[in-house]
């Protein structure tokens, strides 16, 4: 029995010196650096993490863990690490390695701001900004606006907003993010009030305003019958109100019974698929383009069918295009031109963005846009990276020898002139085309499909979404809810996430 507790009091011995040496020398870890112990530690507290990748995906995930693990345990910063910013940029450089401009993410704040704007309605001041030199800049206000109504100028520079300095808040930010931090203060709720700090570098002042905040209504359309009875219709983009705004454009042009059209998609870029399905089908009832998914599944998608009191099919139109048009403008342009009789293209080659995404809202309110198609035209033309050559090549000009009506939304310079309102007049009035420009234009991959587009439609799998993600509205440029129940976009421009104007 002695014996057994001799025993016994050595292993206590033995095992009281092993954790004092562990103590030792972690406390001397923590003093000179940081010890492994500490790594262990982290990767035990990230062990429920792990459990949750898939298990066909741990091994290839391993090493990002492993990554993980070693910054948390030894990186030295005085600041704690801010955890949700690396796993934002673990996604958005996943994203990155597929080397398209149009697959990214959003973190939530820029999620919901263009979620708000692209239903084509939203609460705060109604001004376009712009990020520049470190600035935050009003690029437009929008008319009637409360920031129009205030006296905001193109050109005005927003030093702070409710008495907080805007360098300092957006200091060492991209340009994107600083746009929706400027955002995310300036939106508010209808009612409310912000002041604004400004400087007005034409005038060499600096003043405050307090702008009460509305619902800003986002107008898309604008119409107009012009002489001669040539109807006016200008589509500045497809949100989820521009539909609406067209029928009622249609409602009151038809009494006016116009006989040609002159279909205005200049710097249009882009928008909802789903209405630019509807918007061709207020002009013709056919095929409105055709999506080429993975797997080699060719999809047509026609034309959304409008109320017989709201169709414009059969006289004369003339679409004008240049190079901002893009993507579900793209859509539309290239869907007349092959499909709807006495329609021609005029104006300037297009964008060329030919691709579809879905975007994905996920569970903390940030969203993801994933590629997930490229469309061609109903005659089977590819137009990504290339754009459409109008078969009147015109070049933008506003000499006054091109003197043309002036239109809705145009300010009025120089009488109005445009050359391609102009010559689209011109060739729907007397039937005189522009002098020929010759465009130099490659042909993209595969060029047209012989004899038309892919005319059979496939069965299509069943979507599937990670855990905790969910279809959401579409924001910036999605579609509302498609055949196949996903939500569709032609994104807004030729640019990753939008860098140029937000909307306040």
């Amino acid at each position: 029995m002695e014996r057994a507790w001799a025993i016994i009091g050595k292993i206590t011995q033995w095992v009281a010196v092993i954790a004092v040496a562990f103590l030792g020398g972690w406390i001397t870890g923590r003093i000179v650096g940081v010890s492994p112990i500490d790594v262990f530690i982290t990767g035990v507290s990230n062990a429920d993490a792990r459990l949750l990748t898939p298990g066909d995906r741990r091994q290839q995930f391993a090493v990002f863990w492993d990554v993980w693990d070693l910054v948390e345990g030894n990186f030295y910063q005085p600041e704690a690490i801010d955890r949700q910013r690396m796993v934002y940029g673990a996604i958005r450089g996943m994203l990155a390695t597929l080397d398209d401009p149009y697959t990214y993410f959003q973190e939530p704040e820029e999620a919901q701001q263009n979620r708000e704007s692209m239903e084509g309605r939203f609460e705060g001041i109604g001004a376009y900004l712009r990020v520049e030199n470190g600035q935050i800049i009003i690029d437009r206000p929008i008319r009637n606006s409360p920031a129009e109504q205030a006296g905001l100028q193109p050109g005005d520079i927003i030093v702070a907003v409710d008495d907080q300095p805007l360098a300092e808040l957006i200091a060492g930010l991209s340009d994107s993010d600083a746009s929706a931090r400027a955002v995310s203060l300036i939106r508010g709720p209808a009612g409310t009030v912000v002041r604004l700090t400004i400087r007005r570098p034409a005038d060499d002042r600096v003043f405050t305003v307090a702008i009460t905040r509305a619902a800003i209504p986002l107008i898309t359309v604008n119409s107009a019958l012009l002489p001669d009875g040539i109807a006016y219709i200008q589509i500045t983009e497809f949100k989820a109100s521009t539909t609406e705004l067209l029928d009622q454009a249609i409602a009151e042009l038809r009494p006016q019974q116009p006989r040609a059209i002159v279909l205005d998609l200049r710097n249009n870029n882009g928008g909802f698929l789903n209405t630019a399905r509807e918007v061709l089908g207020r002009f013709y009832d056919g095929v409105a383009l055709y999506e080429e998914e993975r797997g080699g599944v060719n999809k047509e998608l026609r034309t959304i069918a409008a109320p017989a009191d709201r169709r414009l099919y059969g006289i004369p139109m003339v679409v004008l295009v240049n190079g901002g048009s893009a993507s579900a403008a793209e859509v539309v342009a290239g869907a007349l031109r092959d499909e709807r009789p006495n329609t021609t293209l005029l104006g300037e080659k297009t964008f060329g963005k030919g691709s579809v995404q879905n975007i994905y809202t996920l569970r903390d309110g940030s969203s993801v846009r994933i590629t997930i198609a490229r469309w061609i035209t109903p005659e089977g033309e590819a137009i990504n990276g290339v754009g459409i050559t109008p078969e009147h090549v015109v070049p933008a000009s506003n000499e006054a020898d091109y003197a043309a009506p002036c239109v809705p939304d145009q300010p009025v310079e120089n009488s109005c002139a445009d050359a391609q309102l102009y010559w689209a007049l011109k060739l729907l009035r007397e039937g005189v085309a522009p002098p020929a420009i010759t465009e130099t234009v490659t042909a993209p991959e595969g060029g047209r499909t012989p004899g038309g587009g892919p005319r059979g439609k496939r069965e299509e799998a069943a979507d599937t979404l990670p855990r905790g993600a969910e279809i959401g509205e579409a924001e910036i440029l999605t579609g509302r809810e498609d055949m196949d129940g996903r939500h569709r976009m032609s994104n807004l421009s030729g640019s990753p996430p939008p860098t140029g104007t937000a909307l306040v």
